[in-house]
């Protein structure tokens, strides 16, 4: 018997549009048997991804194991309930109704756990207008995030050679086309620099940008982790 050791990614959770989060598994038999580290995903081919590492995330090594083993546990209660010679009619039944409730148990953990709140999908998007990818800004490098503001502060610079933007941020009368470039600095200072006084630039950029105008939060401070 030949036994197929490997690793393959399982675990997907939290999508908004098609970014991602799965975990690397080692894997016997293609089983998923322990985790070796989760990705943010902003592509996939058959057995590889594209994206980057980042700190494993406990919702998707949960997700891996209870779809698993409801689907496994699901397709053995099936069994026993099909294969009913030695069984009641009462346990015949019992097998049925165990069954059902780990199949509804799969269909919850793969369709249903680990989606993205709406705060979250929101903040996601107006990310991914600015940085090109849909993650939380916790889930980014601190690297990543120091090149991201100095990327919009020369932005600024070049756009707006005569201005200070977080003086024009903290001021009343912003134009409107300035949004988004300032919800970038705000949110990539906010996170590179902790500071209460980043805190509320951030906030107030957070609130002037909105990608869905319809659909308005009071943000938590995104914090690095």
């Amino acid at each position: 018997m030949i036994i197929a050791f490997g690793t393959g990614f399982f675990g997907k959770i939290s999508n908004v549009n098609d970014n991602w989060i799965e975990t690397k598994f080692f894997t016997i038999m293609f089983l998923p048997i322990f985790p070796l580290t989760s990705m943010f995903v902003t592509g996939s081919e058959f057995r590889s991804r594209r994206g980057f590492e980042i700190d494993l995330v406990g919702k998707s090594v949960f997700a891996t194991y209870a779809r698993l083993f409801s689907f496994l546990l699901a397709a053995w209660f099936f069994f026993m309930a099909y294969d009913n010679s030695y069984y009641s009619v009462s346990e015949t039944i019992t097998y049925i109704v165990a069954g059902l409730l780990f199949a509804a148990a799969w269909v919850y953990f793969c369709f249903f756990y680990g989606k993205a709140s709406a705060e979250d999908v929101e903040l996601r998007i107006k990310i991914g207008t600015v940085a090109g990818i849909y993650a939380l800004p916790n889930w980014l490098d601190y690297n990543d995030l120091r090149n991201m503001l100095g990327t919009s502060e020369l932005k600024y610079k070049q756009q707006y050679p005569d201005s200070n933007w977080k003086q024009e941020l903290a001021g009343d009368a912003i134009a409107p086309e300035k949004y988004k470039l300032l919800f970038a600095l705000a949110l990539f200072n906010c996170m590179v620099y902790d500071l209460p006084e980043n805190d509320e630039l951030y906030k107030k950029a957070y609130v002037l940008y909105q990608v869905k105008p319809q659909t308005v939060f009071t943000p938590a401070t995104p914090q690095l982790a």
